[in-house]
């Protein structure tokens, strides 16, 4: 099966994160067609090993998961141009990725190292990494570097952006709008606590970035009722893990305050999201890494990518000291919209930028 058959299949089977299980079993099916042994692990993910001794792993990852949660998806073709919800992010990669194991089948490539190649769950979103997560916990002091196959090809991620996320729950008695007007109001709190979090000031002209954000906002009942629930959710954000520490304290201040603040108010805050910033990475290791994928993309696309800092699996490998980066291989944008696009002219110079990284970790049947 060609790329672009492969892309366009693949697509096209819903898997919007902790839901993958659909989309697991088509790349597994494909594999083993292929002359892998593919595992299911506790996660979900679908891992392929390649053994050459006892000595430790590199990782080669790309997330199966998606934003959305549609049923049926379309993609729509125009010249080049292939659109359809979830085309790049992931899907485009994960292609990239299956092609270059197939390929290392067909040439009978032998690992110089371990290496693991995994199909991983739960990137996107409230999914929490859980994937890679369960990689690492399995795996823990094996991986010695991490690679995610992850969006566009001019960019590397090199340093975590972590995150704190709270499910805000606000209670109070509530009442009718005429009758009961005064009476405290859930959604006049949350209110209130929101215009604080965007009171808090954020110095960002150093080399880190720290930020806040509120998503979601539900509750209430009827235009003429005094509300008594409502909930947010929100999030800090940073690549400095003291920064993003100060601003959630910052957070659970207000939540404490508000809670402690009238009797007939309830403040209950959840933390439902945490991704780690980096923490203890070998910075000679780390810059080996970066420096080898951006040479490669160079070399495939005669652009040097930009370096940057993202939220992707990476955390948690970096998390635990361990040197990784985060890059793509094809070309698009409009990622997390319906109107996602990628041009597939591109996917065979992409292939070239996954395929020629992930086989430099084996060898040919002549030893080289």
């Amino acid at each position: 099966m060609d790329m672009l058959e492969l892309l366009t299949q693949l697509v096209q089977i819903p898997a919007p994160s902790g839901r993958e299980e659909k989309r697991a079993e088509y790349i597994c099916a494909y594999l083993k067609k292929c002359g892998l042994k593919t595992v299911l692990d506790k996660a979900g993910n679908v891992c392929v090993e390649f053994k050459a001794g006892e000595g430790k792993y590199t990782v080669f990852s790309a997330h199966m998961d998606t934003v959305f949660k549609d049923e049926k998806i379309t993609v729509t073709k125009n010249g080049s141009i292939f659109s359809a919800p979830g085309i790049g992010d992931d899907t485009a990669n994960v292609v990239l990725l299956m092609k270059t194991l197939e390929d290392i089948v067909k040439k009978s490539l032998k690992p110089k190292k371990n290496v693991l190649a995994v199909f991983n769950v739960c990137e996107e979103g409230m999914g929490n990494l859980k994937g890679i997560r369960r990689i690492m916990y399995d795996y823990s002091d094996r991986v010695d570097e991490h690679i995610s196959f992850d969006l566009t090809s001019d960019a590397v991620c090199v340093k975590a952006v972590g995150s704190k996320r709270y499910r805000v729950t606000v209670t109070s008695p509530g009442g009718h709008s005429f009758h009961a007007f005064g009476q405290k109001s859930a959604i006049e709190t949350v209110a209130n606590i929101i215009h604080e979090i965007y009171s808090i000031p954020v110095d960002n002209m150093g080399d880190s970035k720290t930020t806040y954000n509120v998503g979601t906002i539900s509750g209430g009942t009827s235009v003429n009722t005094i509300a008594q629930e409502c909930t947010f959710l929100a999030e800090v954000r940073s690549d400095d893990r003291q920064a993003m520490q100060e601003l959630e304290q910052k957070f659970l201040e207000i939540f404490k305050r508000y809670d402690n603040s009238d009797d007939r108010i309830q403040v209950i805050y959840e933390l439902v999201g945490d991704r780690p910033t980096g923490f203890n990475v070998p910075e000679e290791k780390q810059s080996k890494l970066i420096k080898k994928s951006a040479d490669i993309i160079k070399k495939h696309t005669q652009t040097a990518p930009v370096l940057n800092s993202g939220s992707t699996d990476c955390n948690i490998p970096l998390s635990m000291g361990i040197p990784a980066v985060s890059f793509g291989g094809y070309k698009g944008g409009g990622a997390h919209t319906r109107q996602e696009w990628i041009d597939v002219s591109f996917m065979d110079t992409g292939y070239n930028i996954v395929s020629e990284f992930v086989e430099s970790y084996f060898l040919d049947e002549s030893g080289e």
